[in-house]
C-alpha cells in the first residue's frame, strides 16, 4: 500500500494506492476497501507542525486492515517509531525511510487526557470518571448518499459539555468511507482526530469508552485476559511508538454499570447511543435502542418503557437470532430484572437465555482493569468510579475470569429454544 498526504482548506488529506498484494489480501476479508482517500479537518492547526510519527500512526490506523505485504508511509518518521511499530507488525512491513535527525514524538510534561468521544452511554460514562481536564474529541462523519447516520444528538451533547466547561473538539472526517461497508477501518481509528491534534491540545493519552463486554468478552463465548491479549498489545504498542498512551477507563465496567453511572451523573442526561435518531428522540428501531431501552426498564421498576415495538425491527430480530446473542449477559441481566408478566412478548427470548446465571457482578467494577489505565490517571479514575459503583468481591472477579458460555450454548435445550425464538419472528405481533 502506497500512501501520500496533502493539505488543503484546513484539511489533512490521506491518499491510498493499493498494490497487487493488497488486493489479494482484501479477498480474505469480510469487508472491503471503499474510497481510496480520507480527509481530517484540522482547523487552525499548521499541518507542518504535526509530528511525522503522529501522521504515521494515523495512516496505519486508517489503512491497516487493507495492507497486504508492504506499507509505505507518506513521510519520513523517527527510527524509534519505525522500530517500535515493526516489533508488532507481522502481516506486512513498513518500508518508509526514517529521519535520523528527528526526535521521537513525546507527550507534553503537563499533558491532559483526550477521549475519543461518541456521545453514547459508554463514552459519556467514561468521561464521567475521567479527570475534569479531559478533552472530548468527537469525529463527525459527513453524510454521503442515503445514510441513516445522524450526528445531531452527539453534537448537541458536545455543545452541552462545552457550556459546562469542557474543552470539546468536533472534528469532521470522512475516514469511515475508506471501509466498505462504512465504518471504522480499525477498532481505534476513531482516535485519528485526537492523534493529529494531540500536540495542539496538549494531549498525552487517548481514552476510549471500551466496556467490560468488549474488553474482557463477558457476554461472548469466553473470557479474554485483555491486557495480555493481542489487541491491547498491538494497538498499545502503536500508540506508544507515537508518544501516546491508550487509556480504557471503563474496561472494568459493564454496560449495566455505565447505565448506573449515567443515571447518577449529570452528564448522563445528555448521552444517547442511538446514531440514527435526533437529540432526545432515539430511533427506537435499532439494536442499540433495544439494549438500552430493555436495560433501562430492568434498572427502573417504575419505568413505563417497552421494547415490543423495537422487537418488530428486522435488525433487532437478526441480532437476537445470533448464537450467542451479542452482549448476551446484558440481555440476560435485563430479562432477570424485568417482570415478564407485563411483557409476554419476551417469553420466547426468556426461554432462550440462561436465566440461572448470577449476574449481580455486572453492577460492580472489575478492579483488575486498572492496569489498562495510564498510571498517572489511575488514582483519580479509580476514586471517581467508586463514587458510582462498588468494586467486585473476589468471588465476583472469579465469575468474570471463569466466564464461559459454551457449556450452556451446547445444550439441546438452548439449541431448541434458539430455534423456537428464530421461528417466532414471522408470528411476532
Amino acid at each position: 500500500m502506497k500512501t501520500s498526504i496533502s493539505a488543503k482548506n484546513d484539511s489533512l488529506n490521506f491518499q491510498f494506492s493499493p498494490e497487487k498484494s493488497d488486493f489479494v489480501h482484501l479477498d480474505s476479508l469480510k469487508f472491503g476497501m471503499g474510497v481510496d482517500e480520507a480527509s481530517v479537518k484540522i482547523k487552525g492547526v499548521d499541518p507542518d507542525s504535526i509530528h511525522p510519527d503522529l501522521i504515521g500512526l494515523a495512516t496505519i490506523l486508517i489503512c491497516h486492515p487493507f495492507v497486504g505485504e508492504n506499507l509505505s508511509l507518506p513521510l519520513s518518521v523517527s527510527s524509534n517509531f519505525l522500530d517500535t511499530c515493526s516489533s508488532v507488525l507481522s502481516r506486512y512491513r513498513i518500508s518508509s525511510p526514517t529521519d535520523d535527525s528527528l526526535e521521537p514524538n513525546s507527550p507534553p510534561n503537563r499533558g491532559r487526557p483526550g477521549l475519543a468521544f461518541s456521545g453514547g452511554a459508554d463514552s459519556t460514562a467514561a468521561l464521567a470518571v475521567m479527570p475534569a481536564s479531559t478533552v472530548p474529541i468527537f469525529l463527525n462523519r459527513p453524510i454521503l448518499g442515503n445514510s441513516k447516520y445522524n450526528s445531531e444528538a452527539a453534537i448537541e451533547t458536545c455543545n452541552v459539555l462545552r457550556e459546562v466547561g469542557y474543552d470539546v473538539a468536533i472534528v469532521e472526517s470522512d475516514l469511515e468511507y475508506v471501509r466498505d461497508p462504512v465504518g471504522f477501518p480499525s477498532d481505534v481509528a476513531n482516535a485519528v482526530p485526537a492523534i493529529l491534534l494531540s500536540q495542539h491540545l496538549g494531549i498525552d493519552s487517548v481514552a476510549f469508552g471500551t466496556i467490560l463486554e468488549a474488553a474482557y468478552r463477558i457476554g461472548h463465548e469466553k473470557y479474554l485476559d485483555y491486557p495480555r491479549g493481542a489487541h491491547y498489545r498491538f494497538f498499545g504498542t502503536l500508540f506508544e511508538a507515537a508518544g501516546l498512551m491508550i487509556s480504557l477507563p471503563i474496561a472494568g465496567v459493564s454496560e449495566v454499570g455505565t447505565a448506573i453511572i449515567n443515571a447518577s451523573s449529570s452528564m448522563g442526561l445528555y448521552s444517547q447511543s442511538c446514531i440514527r435518531g435526533g437529540f432526545g428522540s432515539p430511533c427506537l428501531n435499532c439494536w442499540k435502542c433495544f439494549r438500552k431501552e430493555f436495560l433501562g426498564i430492568s434498572l427502573n421498576p417504575n419505568s413505563r418503557g417497552s421494547v415490543a415495538k423495537i422487537m418488530h425491527s428486522s435488525e433487532v430480530q437478526q441480532k437476537l437470532s445470533s448464537f450467542p446473542i451479542s452482549h448476551e449477559n446484558v440481555v440476560t441481566f435485563s430479562m432477570q430484572n424485568t417482570d415478564t408478566s407485563s411483557h409476554t412478548y419476551l417469553r420466547n427470548l426468556r426461554n432462550r437465555l440462561d436465566m440461572s446465571l448470577e449476574l449481580g457482578f455486572l453492577r460492580n467494577w472489575f478492579a483488575p482493569s486498572i492496569e489498562v489505565i495510564p498510571e498517572k490517571y489511575r488514582f483519580t479514575i479509580r476514586k471517581k468510579i467508586l463514587e458510582f459503583l462498588e468494586p467486585m468481591t473476589p468471588a465476583q472477579e472469579d465469575s468474570v475470569k471463569t466466564w464461559d458460555m459454551m457449556p450452556f450454548l451446547e445444550t439441546e435445550s438452548a439449541k431448541s429454544a434458539h430455534f423456537k425464538l428464530t421461528s417466532s419472528w414471522q408470528d411476532f405481533y
